[in-house]
């Protein structure tokens, strides 16, 4: 897709204009920005850039409207912003041609103006013009810092937007219970809170995979959604539970050494071998349960470390026949 010609350049210094990284630059020093700035068009469903692509700059939206998605782990695209004519986005990547960690899509036909243009770095405009440099680097400083703030903000008010990315971002749809992502991505960063001991334990129904075969996976959802209640309706409010992967769980233990955790896992192991799925397979099926047990610190040194124990120890217990705890490596 090649650059379109744009004659009037006015055009491109009344977009630029409304950038708040330009809005306090010169005469001069916008007609730099605008003269190494390039029209270019899009049709609708056109992918503008694409998560794991390298950035190419600052993106103003002339015409139409552009849609930022990201790909989670389950294979589902999540929305994160939508910009309209006026707006504009990718700044924060001017500073490095890093890798683009989300997905940007016309969602209409649209036409962009990109700076730098296609072919030329920002540095290298940097280079050319080192009179107008400190200006915009000034400016791209303030951005950056303003962004930061104004996230701190949104966070530590825990605005709507924010609660309903979390959603999309850390909740199994099908359990209700908080997903893998959240383990990947909270866990690490939270596990500090959750005092000097926090134990997790991971639970793997034996034989599950009969649901699905004999009675549809619609009847293994329903059994699915049934464990999560049970898991769910029997740890404190300070405990975690997590759809780990397919028909597999997690509970974190905050505050809770491996005895305790041991302790709890026996609680589990009873419950989840005396549910009752007559109501969902018609009857003839009963499942027991595998359950792995791993405690931080004393089993783990880091929380990455600690999700990968338990994981082993519960396919321990299941290579082992099933219907027990495994806490140990012996």
């Amino acid at each position: 897709m090649g650059i379109v010609q744009d004659k009037d350049s006015g055009i491109k210094l009344d977009l630029l204009k409304g950038v708040p990284l330009f809005a306090k630059l010169g005469e001069r020093e916008l007609a730099v920005v605008a003269e190494n700035s390039g029209f270019y068009p899009y049709r609708r469903g056109d992918v503008i850039f694409s998560e794991g692509s390298f950035g190419e700059g600052l993106y103003v939206i002339r015409e139409g409207e552009v849609l930022i998605t990201k790909q989670r782990d389950e294979g589902e695209t999540v929305t994160i912003a939508q910009f309209i004519a006026g707006e504009c986005f990718g700044e924060m990547d001017l500073l490095e041609n890093k890798r683009m960690t989300a997905t940007a899509t016309a969602e209409t036909d649209a036409r962009l103006l990109i700076f730098p243009a296609r072919g030329t770095r920002f540095q290298d405009v940097l280079a050319l013009h080192p009179d107008i440099s400190a200006s915009i680097l000034h400016e791209l400083m303030a951005v950056i810092a303003g962004r930061i703030r104004s996230t701190n903000r949104l966070i530590s008010e825990k605005s709507q937007w924010v609660r309903e990315l979390k959603n999309q971002l850390f909740y199994d749809k099908l359990t209700g219970l908080y997903n893998r992502t959240y383990l990947d991505e909270e866990l690490p960063r939270r596990i500090g809170e959750f005092g000097p001991e926090c134990s997790v334990i991971m639970i793997k129904p034996d034989r599950f995979k009969a649901i699905n075969d004999e009675c549809g996976h619609e009847a293994g959802d329903r059994a699915l959604r049934l464990i999560a209640f049970s898991i769910k309706s029997q740890i404190r409010r300070r405990d975690i539970a997590v759809r780990f992967r397919g028909d597999e769980f997690a509970v974190i233990l905050p505050e809770t050494g491996p005895d305790a955790a041991q302790v709890f896992a026996r609680d589990m192991l009873v419950l989840l071998t005396a549910l009752n799925y007559d109501h969902i397979t018609g009857g003839g099926f009963e499942t027991t349960v595998s359950i792995g047990v791993a405690a931080y610190p004393s089993h783990a040194a880091d929380p990455e470390e600690l999700i990968e124990l338990c994981f082993k120890r519960m396919f321990a217990a299941r290579e082992s026949g099933g219907d027990r705890i495994v806490s140990d490596d012996a």
